[in-house]
């Protein structure tokens, strides 16, 4: 099945220009000829009124088929321009976008697990050579961290998510998809949500249907959830008033698939921290390896980390036993990009 000609551009521009896959992806979010029209406009982000002018349809059609897509999660509106309208800029956008639809079919689930598991990995190596840098990073669990270390504010999800003026959840996407496609029936993410969004992104997703607002209190206290259940908190990677926080597993998350089974180690940045091993104190227990998500411990008698594999989430400190592991700060703040 070729990709129609009218969606060539933004096949490429999202890395699956030849992809049979992401043509039927394409073929049940674009389903009208005059869909089409509508991605032709969306060459860059346009107003109302310009997609009207562009198209070349009627105003009511225009209106009736950009609510259509707009519900399907197929284009979207900027959370810092709400009167414009766009195509997803990534395909994990355009992923997350289609999967969060309640009305979504099962096969548009089926073919997002072949494209992130069996066509995105061979693509992996391309992103080396762009030096694309992380768009999220590990944040540490806070009392994982030695108390003579202090954790800055852009460390700390509680302060984040305390002080914001508006928070948001919604369903993960990743493990929605996963549950579809019958993997992560052990996944250890507790009921309640917890990938949450504050400020601009919170109104945005407010404003999209697909999220509920919470509040500051009820915020920290998923934070809690997560962190019991061993999740790791990764944000955006850079210091913003608009954030959000995805609480990730390695059974169900994208990222985590491609870090710790692709191998690609650049696609998320660490924390400011890294985990330190006591070998005396350590007993061999196991429980850090379990908890691990990034799979950088292994035990045998004692542990052994893979610092090159390490993201300092502090997940393995706050269940040892023995207290034989503690996080340590070993980057800047200037670690933490700024734009």
């Amino acid at each position: 099945m070729p990709i129609p000609k009218a969606l060539k551009r933004y096949a490429a521009q999202i890395g699956f220009p030849n992809s049979e896959t992401m043509a039927r992806i394409f073929e049940i979010l674009f389903d009208e000829e005059d869909d089409l029209k509508i991605v032709k406009a969306l060459s860059r982000p346009r107003t109302m009124e310009k997609l009207i002018e562009k198209s070349g349809l009627p105003e009511k059609r225009v209106k009736e088929l950009v609510d259509k897509l707009m519900s399907r999660g197929a284009i979207s509106q900027p959370m810092k321009d709400p009167n414009l309208y766009r195509l997803y800029p990534a395909m994990i956008e355009l992923r997350d976008g289609s999967c969060l639809n309640p009305d979504a079919p099962q096969e548009l689930f089926e073919l997002w697990e072949k494209i992130v598991y069996k066509e995105l990995p061979p693509l992996i190596s391309m992103l080396d050579n762009l030096k694309i840098p992380p768009i999220v990073r590990v944040i540490p669990i806070e009392r994982s961290v030695e108390v003579q270390n202090s954790v800055l504010d852009p460390d700390s999800a509680r302060k984040i998510f305390r002080d914001a003026e508006i928070v948001s959840v919604m369903p993960c996407v990743c493990r929605k998809v996963a549950r579809k496609n019958n993997r992560g029936q052990d996944c250890p993410a507790p009921e309640d949500a917890v990938c949450m969004q504050i400020n601009g992104f919170a109104k945005a997703a407010l404003k999209s249907g697909v999220a509920e607002q919470i509040s500051n209190e009820e915020a920290l206290r998923r934070i809690s959830l997560a962190e019991e259940a061993g999740l790791v908190h990764m944000v955006r990677n850079n210091i913003k008033e608009d954030m959000f926080m995805c609480n990730c597993c390695s059974c169900c998350c994208t990222g985590l698939y491609i870090s710790n089974q692709v191998g690609y180690l650049e696609g998320i940045a660490p924390s400011r921290f890294r985990v330190k091993l006591n070998e005396e104190a350590c007993v061999g227990c196991g429980t850090c390896e379990t908890r691990c998500q990034f799979h950088a411990i292994s035990v045998d008698n004692v542990a052994s980390i893979n610092l090159e594999k390490c993201y300092g989430c502090g997940n393995c400190v706050i269940t040892c036993p023995e207290e034989a592991l503690v996080l340590e700060e070993i980057r800047p703040l200037e670690h933490i990009r700024v734009t």
